[in-house]
């Protein structure tokens, strides 16, 4: 009898450790979606977005729409190329060129790093809720270096004042527009200053 007890216990205490090894990524995977929607809910809370649960999220649908989407420096005396550091109090207009629906799956947002030379994009419903958000590279940006007299390399942000951004996101119909904003730092995190906004219906 021993044997077998012995054999009956190996096999319980196999199939309990596959069970917690197999149960761990799910864990990990939901404590890192908690994590994301805190750090949502207290960007986003600043600027008059609700973050709703995790659990009351729709899933996406599997389509989804492409904006191409123009935004312009219409300022007195704007000029095609100008220093970050004068541009960046600037609002863009903003015009859609094209809609188009396409089919498939949209990746997730993985991570929630900003930073001054990103665009966080949210997408909202009518009510002020959260439904779909994405962080871009901000195409006004372009990166200018120089070297100087000693040889050393120096480098500027300019705006370039006329351009074309792509946006894919859900063809989710509770979307009623998309929220553009620039994340400035107040010395200990980000904040998100309103660009422009763009209805999406």
């Amino acid at each position: 009898m021993k044997p077998f007890f012995l054999s009956l216990l190996s096999i319980f205490l196999l199939g309990t450790f596959t069970f917690v090894r197999s149960q761990r990524p799910v864990v990990q995977k939901n404590g890192r979606e908690y994590g994301q929607q805190q750090q949502l809910k207290k960007l986003l809370s600043r600027v008059g977005v609700d973050v709703p649960a995790i659990e009351a999220r729709t899933s996406q649908p599997r389509t989804y729409r492409e904006l191409k989407i123009r935004l312009s420096d219409t300022s007195k005396g704007s000029t095609e190329l100008k220093p970050a550091r004068s541009a960046q109090e600037q609002t863009p207009s903003a015009a859609i060129v094209e809609d188009k629906k396409r089919s498939g799956d949209l990746p997730r947002q993985r991570s929630l790093e900003l930073s001054p030379t990103q665009i966080f994009i949210a997408g909202v419903d009518a009510a002020n809720k959260l439904r779909w958000w994405s962080i871009v590279p901000d195409p006004r940006v372009v990166r200018s270096e120089t070297q100087s007299p000693t040889g050393e390399l120096r480098g500027e942000d300019y705006y370039v004042s006329n351009v074309t951004l792509v946006v894919a996101f859900p063809d989710d119909p509770e979307i009623a527009n998309l929220r553009f904003y620039r994340p400035v730092w107040n010395g200990t995190d980000y904040d998100l200053k309103p660009l422009t906004t763009v209805p999406t219906r």
